[in-house]
């Protein structure tokens, strides 16, 4: 039987869903309902933002761009004089005596250095003679700096049988750690040495003041830089230096320790100036030295306090005064973008992400986010490279991957949704939401094939409303269609639809007022008995009313079962149409089988 065309208002659907991505303008093609879950998503990490959570991962990329970026120009007037191996080896085992870093103050002040930087500590010495020594050095100097450290307070106790009296309990107390007054007194200046790992254990920042008990000093480094340059040392509360929102002073590092600035051994430099004075060939020409910035401190591994940097996981510390003078100088400063900056940035990478993944699908939606992560990148790092910005790269990323798993999940969703419906509204009839006959004969067709493997019994009921067309043509179409509606809600309320779908029963719509069932598992005589006449008593028992009249409606039923010799339902069909007919014939209202059809096949 050809089937009825479905209604306008279920073609008007169709059009919609299979062409949902191609009508209108660009506005028209998103989906705004992702695109509020995507912002909700922003929100969200936004907060995450706020936490500094991921803080540690953005170092990392921070150092990644350090190592990529090429080796910085340095200041020429930075040099480096190392107490390294071959120094210990020369003049002896570390400490040396105070006579030796005497020797160097008068070198450095009489080749005219600019600043002599010595990043070690002169406590009071137990030798009177070598608190003179190197107090008579530093008096006839003026360039000299010396560091200042902030430490934790030690204890002060005394042992009785192995126990520990304490006198003075340290209770986290700390204490600046000076060198001797009077070397002190006679120094250009003074500065702190502390330095504070992230927590990671890498050296990024330098405090560029230090407070403590009283006593606020700068840091050695930007001490030294800002009288190089002639100019005061502003407060801590108007440092015209970048900042982070810790008010931690990001350090540049120029490059690997052995590729920048100029470096000197201390040996060689004793040795060169004692040569020149015996009228001897000097290793270099200390003129090299006048007008420079020269630090002095400790690079042998075997004594010196290495740190981890971004570039290089044994850097002395006399290469972290060196880099942070070089940012002063040149002005070439790690600028760490605010927290208003970042955010801006990370909601408009997550705007523009969220609308290419409503835009895109799949394959096309992974490249679009692909390629706007690479671009993120490589402009974060182009702008650190040339302006040493640093933006936040993790956040950004992080949000684009969770923005592309959330839009694949959800098109995975919104387009499984779509099937189904698009399926429903392919098998499915719009009046009464059973089986088109169509579909209906590809489940009957599988349900034929595994009653014949499995040697299980199959039967068909085909269903037909008795005077339908009077009932059209006295109450309306209308009141024909709640008929349908009704009577197919009936016969699915009477059959197995909650099982497993090995014993699901399947109802479809014939055609016009004829229904059809298939039933697994069940001979004819239970069809007959239990299930059709169930049906048959359930629809002549409703009441079915239309504009407040009462309208009776009965059924007629045919019942059918497969043959064993049988593997397709063609036969079945037509047994069940035949039974159907008589029962239509012998007064309707009733049910009749197979057995009953006078002449039919047995």
């Amino acid at each position: 039987m050809q089937q009825p065309k479905p209604p306008a208002k279920i073609e008007q659907k169709l059009i919609h869903y299979f062409t949902r991505r191609r009508r209108g303008g660009i506005l028209s093609q998103l989906d705004w309902i992702q695109l509020l879950l995507c912002g909700l998503i922003i929100g969200l990490h936004v907060f995450l933002l706020k936490t500094n959570s991921l803080e540690r991962v953005e170092n990392i990329f921070l150092d990644s761009f350090f190592r990529g970026r090429p080796a910085m120009a340095v200041h020429p007037d930075i040099v480096l004089v190392e107490i390294d191996q071959d120094s210990l080896e020369a003049i002896g085992q570390w400490p040396w005596p105070w006579r030796y870093h005497a020797e160097m103050a008068g070198l450095l002040q009489e080749w005219q250095v600019k600043a002599a930087v010595f990043d070690l500590a002169f406590p009071e010495s137990n030798l009177p003679y070598e608190d003179t020594t190197l107090e008579q050095a530093l008096s006839k100097t003026e360039q000299d700096y010396l560091p200042v450290h902030l430490e934790n307070k030690m204890e002060k106790k005394f042992w009785v049988h192995s126990l520990a009296v304490v006198l003075e309990p340290n209770r986290g107390r700390m204490i600046w750690a000076h060198s001797a007054p009077q070397l002190e007194r006679d120094v250009h200046g003074l500065g702190h040495n502390n330095i504070q790992l992230d927590p990671d254990g890498v050296l990024r920042r330098i405090q560029p003041y230090l407070a403590y008990g009283g006593e606020t000093y700068p840091h050695l480094a930007l001490r030294v830089a800002y009288d190089y340059l002639g100019e005061p040392l502003p407060p801590s509360s108007s440092l015209d230096l970048p900042v982070d929102e810790d008010g931690y002073f990001f350090i540049n590092w120029a490059g690997k320790w052995r590729d920048t600035f100029k470096h000197y051994s201390y040996s060689d430099l004793i040795r060169s100036n004692q040569a020149l004075k015996q009228g001897l060939i000097p290793n270099f020409d200390l003129n090299q030295l006048r007008g420079k910035i020269c630090l002095i401190g400790l690079s042998s591994p075997k004594i010196a306090d290495l740190k981890v940097t971004p570039l290089e996981a044994n850097y002395p510390t006399l290469g972290v005064y060196a880099n942070v003078i070089q940012s002063v100088l040149t002005k070439r400063f790690v600028i760490p973008a605010s927290f208003v900056l970042n955010l801006i940035c990370l909601v408009a990478i997550g705007m523009v992400a969220s609308v290419l993944f409503v835009t895109f699908r799949n394959v096309p939606s992974f490249i679009a986010g692909l390629a706007l992560g690479g671009v993120w990148i490589v402009f974060s790092f182009l702008l650190f490279w040339q302006k040493g910005i640093w933006l936040y790269v993790f956040h950004p990323i992080i949000l684009i991957i969770i923005l592309f798993i959330f839009s694949a999940i959800y098109d995975h969703v919104v387009s499984t949704r779509e099937r189904l419906q698009l399926f429903d509204l392919a098998t499915r009839d719009g009046l009464t939401g059973l089986y088109v006959i169509r579909h209906f004969r590809e489940i009957l067709n599988q349900g034929v094939e595994e009653a014949v493997r499995k040697k299980e019994p199959l039967s068909l009921i085909l269903i037909d409303i008795d005077n339908f067309k009077p009932i059209n043509d006295t109450h309306g179409h209308q009141a024909g269609d709640m008929v349908l509606k009704r009577t197919a809600g009936i016969i699915f309320s009477c059959f197995r639809s909650k099982r497993p779908i090995e014993e699901v029963d399947f109802v479809a719509r014939y055609g016009g007022e004829e229904f059809i069932v298939m039933l697994r598992k069940a001979d004819l005589e239970d069809v007959a008995v239990k299930v059709a006449e169930r049906i048959r008593t359930a629809v002549e028992s409703a009441v079915f009313t239309w504009e407040d009249k009462v309208i009776p409606v009965t059924i007629s039923l045919g019942v059918a079962t497969l043959h064993p010799n049988e593997s397709i339902p063609d036969w079945m069909v037509r047994r069940a149409d035949e039974a159907l007919y008589q029962a239509k014939r012998t007064g309707k209202n009733r049910v009749c089988t197979e057995k009953t059809i006078q002449g039919g096949p047995s």
